[in-house]
């Protein structure tokens, strides 16, 4: 039997918090399929991944944490930085299995596909948590634009790099 992670306390959203509701989430996902609840397990999974998300936007010290818009941006970021992790394929699962909440098209293997995507990345995010961002160089325009957003640094420019992936709260 898998013990569900306790949640934080009502208003806590510290880094670590947002990495036990993900790791919540996850579970009660996995959970839900299983009881038949293929809505609430596709928003489950979406939301593992999004607190995910905003666990590293908020290590980082990064702007406007609150939309689905954000998620994804921090998503592409990660991608690019952790190109070893599949940040963008499970962030798009994961968003497709948010749809499913409302449009309730998809099957128990289509389902079981975005948990088991999801989960394979929670885990090595959660190690990058411990760690300082990685170094990142701006490549193209729309890169460049994403780190404006969630920086709100707005003269960052094509080229421009940080030792620290842009985070505002890690010195270089």
């Amino acid at each position: 039997m898998t013990t569900v992670v306790a949640l934080p306390e009502p208003g806590e959203a510290s880094v670590e918090d947002r990495a036990k509701i993900s790791r919540r989430l996850i579970q009660q996902a996995r959970a839900e399929l299983e009881a038949g609840d293929r809505l609430q397990a596709t928003e489950k999974a979406w939301g593992a991944l999004a607190q995910m998300m905003k666990a590293h936007g908020q290590q980082r010290g990064w702007l406007n944490l609150g939309g689905h818009r954000t998620v994804g941006h921090i998503a592409r970021h990660l991608e690019a930085e952790y190109e070893e992790i599949a940040v963008l394929r499970a962030y798009v699962a994961a968003d497709n299995g948010h749809r499913n909440f409302y449009d309730n098209e998809m099957s128990p293997p289509e389902i079981e596909g975005i948990i088991t995507v999801v989960e394979s990345v929670l885990p090595p995010l959660e190690v990058a948590l411990r760690e300082p961002p990685r170094p990142f160089t701006i490549r193209d325009a729309d890169q460049r634009w994403r780190v404006r957003v969630l920086t709100g640094r707005q003269t960052l420019e094509v080229g421009d790099s940080s030792p620290v992936g842009f985070s505002n709260t890690h010195q270089p």
